[in-house]
């Protein structure tokens, strides 16, 4: 009986045993097994290119590649995980729109087409119905309709008299004052007089009382710019009176700002000058440059050949880019063309970053105490801000 819990519990730790090994395994395959990077790019009028992510010997990979369209492909052993494409390309598009537009024209095939005859025998009938319908109309109904509406039109007239008798008797009147034989009072007709009488008689009141309004009108609007300019004084006044209190208030808050950006000052000049934050800046620098020389590519080669419609820019360019020269020399050539606008060339990266390696900067820094107490502060800091 103990000899077989013995056995049972001795493949229990085998099992054990070999699960922790395997992710053992797992964890140091995931550490210090690099994830390599590669891109080729090519640039001649239209952009060309492919670029690759892979893990573990090309077991796990991501591809993306552009050929006039974009794909995107990942696998895992021999097993594809996806396949997609970002954009269809410009022959698909043209099929896609000769398919859509294919069933429209079938339709406009279909439809009946109508020769030059038929067109010449429809418009002949048409003349022909036009005419016929014209001779059938009666000359009588064509006078009576005439007659009808002369009728109307009279009738309208009768209506609308009153206005057009007083323009005919004015000018009656006009003419008989105008002539030599009929220029006494008595060959006036009895109504012109009447009214010409009352107008003379309303003409002094009327304009009485348009000389009082226009007195009224100027008397009012000489009353409201006097109050205007009244008021427009007082404000000026009543501001000129402020202007030595908020001038004061102005003095008082630039005092209090200055104050407060002493204060500032002070304090970041503190915190810069002291001496363990000084390790911890040093260290934090230190420790992200050669995690940025880690990160960039270990094999670069290319050549860009570019050029501007003035050759000013291209040699601006070229100064530029002129103090790096130690940096990109060995591995890309840079050819700059002053004769034209110009941009093409070719480029090929390869890298790789291993996990173990940003996670041991990070240990470094918190292993530090002096980045530790860097931190302290500036939490400290930020939730003193927050409260406030």
């Amino acid at each position: 009986m103990i000899h077989i819990l013995l056995m049972i519990l001795k493949v229990i730790g085998i099992i054990l045993l070999v699960i922790l090994a395997l992710l053992l395994t797992a964890v140091l395959l995931i550490l210090f097994v690099p994830v390599r990077y590669r891109a080729d790019v090519l640039f001649e009028g239209k952009p060309d290119g492919e670029a690759a992510v892979s893990w573990l010997l090309h077991l796990v990979r991501i591809r993306v590649s552009y050929h006039e369209h974009a794909d995107v492909s990942g696998r895992v052993l021999w097993f594809k995980l996806f396949d997609v494409r970002l954009w269809p390309p410009e022959d698909e598009e043209e099929q896609k729109t000769k398919s859509e537009t294919e069933p429209v024209f079938a339709d406009f095939e279909k439809t009946p087409v109508l020769s030059e005859n038929d067109s010449e025998i429809r418009n002949t009938e048409v003349s022909v119905l036009t005419e016929n319908e014209q001779q059938e109309i009666p000359l009588e109904t064509v006078a009576e309709t005439s007659k009808a509406e002369e009728k109307k039109t009279a009738g309208d007239d009768r209506t609308a008299v009153p206005a057009e008798d007083d323009e005919l008797v004015v000018h009656a009147t006009e003419l008989v004052s105008g002539s030599n034989e009929s220029s006494s009072p008595s060959a006036l007709p009895a109504g012109a007089l009447k009214n010409s009488s009352k107008e003379n008689f309303k003409e002094p009141f009327e304009k009485e009382e348009r000389v009082e309004k226009v007195k009224n009108c100027f008397g009012a609007k000489i009353k409201e710019k006097l109050a205007r300019l009244i008021k427009k004084a007082r404000t000026l006044w009543n501001r000129i009176r402020e202007l030595p209190g908020k001038i004061r208030k102005l003095a008082d808050g630039i005092s209090k700002k200055k104050i407060s950006l002493e204060k500032t000052w002070n304090s970041i000049s503190m915190f810069w000058h002291d001496g363990q934050n000084q390790k911890a800046f040093h260290l934090v620098w230190k420790r992200t440059k050669k995690l940025v020389r880690y990160v960039l590519p270990k094999k670069v080669q290319g050549r860009i050949r570019f050029g501007f419609d003035d050759p000013y820019d291209t040699g601006q360019v070229l100064a530029a880019v002129s103090p790096f020269y130690g940096l990109y020399a060995r591995t890309l050539t840079l050819e700059p063309d002053f004769t034209g606008t110009a941009l093409d060339g070719e480029l090929h990266f390869k890298g790789r970053i291993a996990l173990w390696y940003p996670l041991w900067t990070a240990a470094r820094l918190f292993i530090s105490k002096d980045f530790r107490r860097l931190l302290r502060f500036l939490r400290k800091r930020d939730s003193g801000t927050k409260k406030a």
